[in-house]
């Protein structure tokens, strides 16, 4: 029997490996629990994917405002239509002309003018609707994946969440069920985090979404005219109750107790100086509208609770 080099018995063992491969992949992959998102090389939730989400709102921003009109040049305007002559004036303005500025200066603004060039319109005529709507598929898709690299990042979760319930702005409206659990799910992330006060600030936000999306659902179900009940009026019934609103507004307000113990934590250790003073504005701001939100959601639910109460005495 003569002897099989090395090499065909690789190429063989090759062979019957990607056979094996081939038949066991559909079968693997078939299974529920082999399911899950796409994370290459480990970037999403990680401190990369931190950074990489800040660095989306420039991007974003262009995008989003790609898609609106300019019918004109600001940098050019002229009006036709004026018939009196401007030489005195312009004698005048020439006179008051400042020195010219120094070489690097000149450079400096030189440069600033070359780095808004990619972003300048040139098309005269205004976006057409297809356009608009292209651009703000853009400008979804990258909230998504800013979304994605850090589910914790304020703007980045508002923003989406808001393009998903606006059928104006999103190109792919999200049921309430779906937005409820982007939020729950945002929610459940933020918490896990124990050693930045910010997250608890996105949690905070997050409940008072679903918060938003249960007054709604109470709003639609209330009878528009209650004096015609006789009439057979239809009414559904509200698919969330007045006690699954507070238990909501007790975990909003368990959101903002965490962000204000780790932001004492952050005075203490002085963590806050690390950050700028634009940062830490943006953090005060969002406190103080959440705060906001907070109060009004309180005020909501219990008129809710007072229009519930007669119908019970009733019964």
């Amino acid at each position: 029997m003569p002897k099989l080099s090395p090499t065909v018995i690789s190429t063989g063992l090759l062979g019957v490996g990607v056979a094996v491969w081939a038949l066991a992949t559909p079968t693997l992959i078939a299974l529920p629990d082999a399911k899950f998102p796409l994370n290459p090389l480990g970037i999403n939730t990680s401190p990369y994917g931190e950074v990489f989400a800040m660095a989306m709102q420039s991007p974003i921003d262009v995008y989003w405002h790609g898609a609106e009109d300019h019918h004109h040049d600001d940098d050019h305007v002229h009006d036709e239509h004026c018939d009196h002559d401007h030489s005195e004036e312009a004698a005048a303005k020439n006179a008051r002309i400042a020195p010219a500025a120094p070489m690097h200066n000149r450079y400096r603004d030189f440069l600033s003018g070359l780095s808004k060039l990619p972003e300048k319109r040139t098309n005269p005529k205004p976006a057409s609707t297809a356009h608009k709507f292209f651009m703000r598929r853009g400008v979804e898709d990258k909230l998504r994946f800013a979304y994605q690299l850090d589910p914790a990042h304020y703007a980045n979760f508002t923003s989406y969440y808001f393009f998903l319930t606006q059928p104006q702005l999103g190109t792919r409206p999200e049921l309430t069920h779906s937005a409820a659990k982007l939020a729950e799910e945002t929610i459940q992330y933020c918490l896990k985090i124990e050693n930045d006060p910010r997250p608890a600030l996105t949690a905070a936000a997050a409940a008072g979404n679903i918060l938003e999306l249960m007054f709604i659902d109470q709003q639609n179900t209330q009878p528009k005219f209650p004096a015609l009940l006789f009439l057979d009026q239809q009414i559904t019934q509200p698919k969330f109750s007045v006690e699954q609103m507070r238990q909501n507004l007790t975990l909003l307000d368990h959101c903002i107790a965490r962000y204000q113990l780790i932001s004492r934590r952050w005075d203490a250790t002085g963590n806050w100086n690390l950050l700028s003073n634009m940062r830490i504005e943006e953090c005060r701001q969002r406190y103080y509208f959440i705060r906001k939100v907070r109060e009004a959601a309180a005020a909501t639910i219990a008129r809710f609770e007072g229009n519930a109460r007669p119908t019970q005495a009733a019964n």
